[in-house]
C-alpha cells in the first residue's frame, strides 16, 4: 500500500491513540475466521502483491485454497514474493508483471483476459508519499500533481481495467486508509487522495447497484507488516497482513457475517469488522 511503510503508522499513533490503545488485547470480534480453503477453484488478481500487505495477503489467499495471480511492476520484486509464499498452499500461485494502474486499460485488461473471468480481485496499491511532515500550504503543485497521479488516478485506471473482468458473482476488494475519515495534518495529500478513492468506489458500488460483482470497501488502521516489522513500527492491537487476505478471501466466497456489507472498517484487532467508523 505504500513505500513509507513507518510513516503513516506513526502519525496514525501519535494522533488517534483513542481507537486503538488497550491495556488489554482481546480476540479480534467480529472477524469470521473459519474459511479454511473456502477459495478452492477459486482466482484471485492481486494488484500490489509485492507490496508489505500485499504479500501477506497473497499469502492467506493461497492458505485458502486460491489461485493467485499476484500482480506488480517490478520482476524481481515478484521473484522475491514468490519465494516469501513458496510453502503457503494449497493454492497456487501466478505472477504477471503488469500496472494495473496504467492509463491503458484496455492494453492491460487485454492481455490480462488470458487468465479468463476472475473470482475475486484484491487492489492494494498506492503510495503514501514523502516521509516529510508537509504542511498544506508547503505542499508544492509537483508533489500534488504527484500524489493524485500514484494515489487516486492509479485506482481509477484499475478499478475500469479489473472490473470488467470479474465473473457476475465474483468480488473486488478494495483497501483505502482510516486517513480517508479524519483531519491528516502535515499528511494532508494522503489523507484527501484516500477520500477521494474511497468515494471513487462507493460510487462504483452504487452505479453497479447489484447488476455485476460485488465491490468492498475496507477502511484500514495501520497494518502489521514484515516490512514495518522490520523498522519496528509494530502492535500487537493492529491486524496484520494475512488478517486481511483471510477476511478478503471470506467476502469473495460470499462467506461470513460481513458479506453483505460493501464499507466495512478495520482499524484494530480489538474493534474488530466495523461496518461504521468509530467515534
Amino acid at each position: 500500500m505504500g513505500t513509507t511503510v513507518d510513516r503513516w503508522g506513526r502519525f496514525w499513533l501519535l494522533g488517534h491513540r483513542k481507537y486503538w490503545h488497550r491495556r488489554n488485547i482481546p480476540p479480534m470480534s467480529g472477524m469470521h475466521t473459519e474459511n479454511e480453503h473456502s477459495l478452492s477453484g477459486r482466482t484471485v488478481l492481486v494488484a500490489g502483491a509485492t507490496g508489505g500487505i500485499g504479500e501477506g495477503m497473497t499469502r492467506a489467499l493461497l492458505l485458502q485454497g486460491a489461485r493467485v495471480v499476484a500482480t506488480g511492476r517490478d520482476e524481481e520484486r515478484l521473484s522475491r514474493l514468490a519465494a516469501y509464499v513458496e510453502e503457503a498452499g494449497p493454492g497456487t500461485l501466478d505472477t504477471e508483471v503488469v500496472d494495473v494502474g496504467s492509463p491503458d486499460t484496455a492494453g492491460v485488461r487485454e492481455r490480462l483476459s488470458a487468465l479468463g473471468a476472475l473470482d475475486g480481485v484484491v487492489i492494494t496499491i498506492g503510495d503514501w508519499g514523502s516521509p516529510e511532515r508537509t504542511s498544506i500550504l508547503d505542499t508544492t503543485s509537483e508533489e500534488w500533481q504527484r500524489m493524485i497521479a500514484a494515489n487516486l488516478t492509479s485506482h481509477f485506471h484499475a478499478l475500469r481495467t479489473l472490473t470488467p473482468l470479474l465473473s457476475k458473482e465474483g468480488a473486488l476488494v478494495h483497501l483505502s486508509g482510516f486517513s480517508a475519515e479524519i483531519p491528516y495534518p502535515f499528511a494532508a495529500l494522503v489523507g484527501a487522495t484516500n477520500a477521494a478513492k474511497k468515494s471513487l468506489v462507493r460510487s462504483l458500488t452504487a452505479e453497479l447497484d447489484g447488476a455485476g460483482p460485488r465491490i468492498y470497501e475496507l477502511v484500514i488502521g495501520p497494518i502489521r507488516t514484515r516490512p514495518r516489522a522490520a523498522i519496528g513500527a509494530d502492535s500487537p492491537h493492529w491486524f496484520g497482513a494475512e488478517d486481511l487476505g483471510r477476511h478478503a478471501g471470506l467476502l469473495i466466497a460470499g462467506e461470513g457475517p460481513h458479506a453483505d456489507a460493501p464499507l466495512q472498517y478495520l482499524l484494530t484487532r480489538d474493534q474488530g469488522v466495523r461496518t461504521t467508523p468509530p467515534q
